[in-house]
């Protein structure tokens, strides 16, 4: 397995993937816009109308003209009549002269002739028909102007962006009740190994509890894709081969946990190479943990090869395998991180990339990272870190007191 030696920065890897001729492209669901929720957005949504569709008061109080308040202080008051109360949802019937107002509430329509909308607290009632105004206010004040929100003819959500509660109450207010999305992603996970056992059985000797399929998982469920998890594997290449095939038919994507290495025992390469074509494009990251990664593409099916110890495939997942399947979305995830300083040294190799978890700590207003230092097989070190540092491949390795970024867990 020569081609495992013949590794490949992160960047390029997932170049390799993303480029070739044989990467996928994702159809196109026509759903409801009230059951967008977390989906991906599969094109450009244009407004068809001007949001809003008329000027509007932004507060409860009076439209007038504004040079009315010319001068005008609670202790020089001016005094104007109210011509009308402008109910919720109707057009105002009347026009407003000089010397007129028009009673108006947040979201009401505002009349003809008003440029400016003087606040309730800032004006007296005086009668039924006067009020005393004591404030100057300029043109255009707590008005939200016609198309002020979206243009028509103007984009609300482009292609790529994930749907929250936000984009669908602005779709609805465009009147776009259906929209198209990505079709949701099915991917399968497959984990091997003659040590792994199911976490609800008790622990023998030699055994482990396989953690990597629900790690993996939920790792997966973020991205807005389905997980179908499969039953632990043997180092059997024969039985390994079946269930990857059942796996290779019922899923788009398919991952493996385990057996990426170049062991005797480590098959997953062999199975890869027998699911479709080109087969392994990519089998072996320059960085640490997981260098022994593998990347297919089987007939324009990804095929993803993880290491078995869990950082390590963890890792993998957040820096090559998630940005792989937003790609497949058009989408771009926006990563959440600190800046803070790195409080010990840390030593790493040129050539490849280090993602080293570490602990925030707050110490005189000030953030600093703390390494948290351990094996790839120890799941416990991404549980006590708050997030994880980059070590670039052309350093070999970071001082104590440089300024760092925490990429933090989702």
């Amino acid at each position: 397995m020569s081609e495992f030696f013949n590794v490949h920065s992160p960047s390029i890897a997932i170049s390799k993937i993303t480029s070739n001729r044989e990467f996928p492209s994702l159809k196109k669901d026509l759903i409801k816009t009230i059951n967008s929720l977390d989906r991906i957005i599969a094109e450009d949504i244009i407004s068809d109308i001007d949001l809003p569709h008329f000027d509007r008061s932004s507060m409860d109080g009076y439209a007038i003209r504004s040079q009315d308040s010319n001068g005008v202080s609670e202790s020089s008051p001016n005094y104007i009549r109210v011509i009308e109360e402008i109910k919720m949802g109707t057009q105002p019937s009347k026009s407003i002269k000089s010397g007129e107002a028009s009673r108006i509430f947040t979201g009401g329509m505002l009349p003809i002739g008003a440029d400016s909308i003087i606040m309730e607290e800032d004006t007296e009632e005086l009668s039924d028909n006067f009020i005393e105004i004591k404030k100057s206010i300029s043109i255009g004040e707590n008005i939200i102007y016609k198309g002020e929100e979206i243009k028509k003819n103007k984009i609300i959500i482009v292609n790529g962006k994930r749907i929250r509660s936000q984009e669908i109450g602005s779709l609805l207010e465009s009147g776009i009740t259906q929209i198209k999305v990505y079709k949701q992603l099915n991917i399968g996970v497959l984990s091997s190994g003659d040590e792994l056992i199911n976490p609800h059985q008790n622990i023998t000797p030699g055994k482990i509890r396989d953690i990597n399929t629900y790690t993996i998982s939920n790792l997966i469920k973020k991205t807005g894709s389905n997980v179908k998890n499969y039953p632990i594997m043997p180092d059997d290449f024969n039985k390994q081969l079946i269930q990857s095939k059942k796996a290779y038919k019922e899923c788009d994507i398919l991952i493996f946990s385990a057996g990426s290495s170049i062991s005797y025992r480590d098959t997953t390469a062999k199975v890869i190479k027998n699911l479709g074509n080109p087969g392994i494009i990519i089998h072996g990251i320059s960085v640490k943990p997981g260098k022994p990664t593998i990347l297919g593409l089987c007939d324009k099916k990804l095929i993803i090869g993880l290491p078995g110890n869990p950082v390590s495939a963890v890792m993998i997942f957040i820096n090559i395998v998630q940005p792989i399947i937003e790609q497949l979305y058009n989408h771009k995830s926006l990563k959440s991180y600190l800046n803070c300083k790195l409080d010990e040294n840390i030593s790493s190799k040129t050539g490849r990339v280090d993602y080293i978890p570490v602990k925030i700590i707050s110490q005189n207003n000030k953030l600093f990272a703390s390494p948290v230092l351990g094996k790839s097989n120890l799941i416990n070190t991404l549980v006590q870190s708050d997030g994880y540092i980059v070590v670039p491949s052309e350093k070999r390795g970071l001082y104590k007191h440089t300024n760092v970024k925490v990429n933090q867990y989702e």
